[in-house]
């Protein structure tokens, strides 16, 4: 049976190879990885990024740079799924992302430099999969690592995806590993690219979503600028 390397945290199975999921066009990364994220959850080829370009409508301008990152969280809601847009700012993010993938969530984030109103920062300009960790460790040339696993729908560029970009020799044996999703971010990346902290977590239904933020999130109503551009500014519990 094929395993990712022994350090690595996923929610999807190897190999990367058979993942039912494709790259994007121009801008096209929000509804790229909606499709992307559904197929892996079905094990399908399901669904495709015309059908979430064609329910958006004038909602989607690449030549604007695509669309709102609060419309994922609706689409996903449409078909049955359990999300939210939230942002992790104010709160421990890199603990609530490694929760949510021990519990077999994929969570939808927004990475590079934020778009910037006056003092606010609100959502980034690229969408992408968080599919995994990893537990810190040394590799067989002495060096250490700890990373995040994504699927990203224009990596290694736009046009150009590959599934088994990240594949990398750790163990010393000559042999590429198999890495969750197609791209490695070293922590200290990882965390100065998620500017935004925007996150939208996919559970199979609301219900599950629902449970989850109650048990792990203080409730408080966000408002509507935080629902449709910045995201709700969520925080953990005092004992998470």
């Amino acid at each position: 049976m094929t395993t990712f390397p022994w350090y690595v945290h996923s929610m999807f199975d190897p190999p990367t190879t058979a993942w039912p999921v494709i790259g994007q066009t121009r801008n096209a990364c929000s509804i790229t990885t909606l499709a992307n994220v559904l197929n892996l959850l079905t094990g399908t080829h399901t669904y495709a990024p015309d059908e979430f370009r064609s329910e958006l409508g004038p909602f989607f301008r690449p030549s604007l740079g695509g669309t709102l990152p609060c419309f994922k969280t609706m689409q996903l809601k449409r078909r049955g799924y359990g999300s939210h847009f939230g942002c992790l700012r104010y709160t421990n993010c890199e603990k609530v992302l490694c929760q949510l993938i021990d519990a077999g969530i994929p969570v939808i984030i927004d990475i590079y430099t934020a778009t910037q109103v006056g003092m606010r920062r609100i959502f980034g300009q690229h969408a992408v999969l968080l599919v995994g960790y990893s537990d810190t460790y040394t590799d067989a040339f002495g060096q250490q690592h700890q990373e995040y696993y994504v699927l990203d729908s224009q990596w290694p560029a736009l046009g150009g995806f590959r599934i088994d970009s990240n594949n990398v020799d750790r163990d010393g044996d000559g042999n590429a590993e198999d890495h969750p999703g197609n791209r490695t971010i070293a922590r200290d990346e990882f965390l100065r690219i998620f500017t935004t902290r925007c996150y939208a977590p996919v559970f199979h239904n609301q219900i599950a979503h629902d449970l989850w933020f109650a048990s792990t999130m203080r409730w408080r109503r966000p408002s509507l600028s935080e629902l449709l551009i910045t995201g709700s500014y969520d925080q953990l519990k005092s004992h998470q």
